[in-house]
């Protein structure tokens, strides 16, 4: 087979230069499998005035078998030869492999560093043997699925105090789906769904792709090994996940785009969301003990920053304190021993705090709770968003499977 990478164009839409003016001075460099496709060198740098498309049309084509991992990396530069000195600089790199199906389509790589703001357009191909071209799944409208099923617990509480506001999950898509038995804030959804039944889930995200959609699905429920248990004992598992890679979405071309798991172990299912399609999927390690960062994750979605920079926004300090405040409150009507010696807390380090989230939220057998890790510590580790796919995924990319 052959596999054919072709560079479009790269778009400024800030030059780096602090006037906005013409003298934004480029210097780039891309390569596929460390051989250079195309260079603008720093000694001799291309002036572009902001919001300006340098056309690149440089192709490399390379062979491959279903086992090769091919590389694109790069960079952008903005040659600073005044005020500091120091040039705006932003590099990247990304592997194309049959396990992410080999990135056909068209794609994008965002590059920005202080000012200077720009894009990487680049388009990848697969022939076969036969000189065919793969027929490619692009879909043309956005849409957004958002899951809310919770069974009560502990963990519904702390999510019932961590005032989520679903509403963020339906800003800026052609159509907007939430799946809730109710709801009550007053901006809605394009389509609320009530049954919140596996059935209706599964059908509701194949009609979408069916009609031409790419999805970002947010869940906000339970999460176990590999599970995710809901409301009415309904359990989504991983092998339903897989179910979503059959038939014309055979080959991980089902068509998500992101997917946000709110669910605790959800990192446990990210590999499954990927093969089924999903460009960026992000998941807790363990327990999720900071469900109150899904707000500012999507605020920061939809103003259009990349996938792991709204993740890392999102993990604030406030945020934070606010739902370790909830598990001290917990602690002190939950039974367990040992209990806190006075003037300390299970967010500190001792026994007690390991007798404390060992009962209550992590489990013991598979040795989550570090004792080398005060309370505290254990609930940032624990609650630790794992991303799979492409970090750099932003809202406005569209793509194809």
């Amino acid at each position: 087979m052959k596999l054919t990478i072709k560079l479009v164009s790269l778009k400024v839409t800030d030059n780096g230069d602090p006037s906005h003016e013409t003298n934004g001075e480029l210097y780039y460099s891309f390569k596929v499998n460390g051989k250079s496709l195309c260079t603008r060198s720093r000694s001799n740098p291309k002036s572009v005035r902001d919001g300006a498309t340098i056309r690149l049309n440089d192709t490399k084509v390379v062979e491959i078998t279903g086992k090769s991992r091919v590389s694109l990396s790069g960079y952008v530069g903005d040659a600073d030869k005044g005020f500091n000195g120091k040039d705006e600089y932003d590099d990247f790199s990304l592997s194309i492999r049959s396990s992410n199906n080999w990135k056909q389509g068209a794609h994008s790589v965002h590059l920005i560093d202080g000012r200077l703001n720009t894009t990487l357009n680049y388009e990848v191909t697969l022939t076969d043997a036969a000189g065919d071209v793969e027929d490619l799944i692009t879909p043309k409208k956005s849409a957004s699925v958002t899951i809310v099923s919770f069974e009560d617990s502990k963990f519904y509480n702390l999510i019932q105090n961590a005032h989520n506001k679903y509403s963020h999950g339906f800003e800026g898509y052609n159509k907007s789906v939430l799946i809730k038995k109710t709801f009550a804030e007053a901006k809605k959804p394009t389509v609320h769904i009530k049954d919140t039944s596996k059935e209706t889930i599964f059908k509701t995200l194949r009609d979408l792709a069916d009609d031409g959609y790419y999805i970002d699905l947010i869940i906000h429920s339970h999460g176990t090994y590999e599970r995710i248990p809901m409301k009415d004992n309904v359990t989504i598992t991983n092998s339903d996940i897989n179910g979503l890679d059959t038939g014309r979405y055979a080959g991980g071309r089902f068509p998500l785009r992101m997917v946000y798991q709110i669910n605790c172990n959800g990192s446990t299912l990210n590999n499954n969301f990927i093969a089924a399609g999903a460009k960026a999927v992000c998941g807790a390690r363990f327990i999720n003990f900071y469900p109150n960062q899904c707000n500012k994750f999507l605020r920061e979605w939809n103003s259009g920053e990349r996938f792991d920079t709204s993740l890392n926004n999102s993990d604030t300090a406030s945020a934070r304190t606010v739902m370790q405040s909830l598990i001290v409150l917990d602690s002190k009507t939950t039974s367990f021993s040992p209990k806190c010696k006075l003037f300390t807390t299970v967010l500190g380090s001792g026994d007690c705090s390991e007798a404390y989230f060992n009962k209550v939220w992590l489990s013991a057998s598979r040795n989550e709770y570090r004792s080398s890790m005060s309370g505290k510590e254990n609930m940032n580790f624990s609650s630790k968003m794992i991303i799979m796919g492409d970090p750099g995924l932003r809202k406005a990319d569209r793509l194809s499977w």
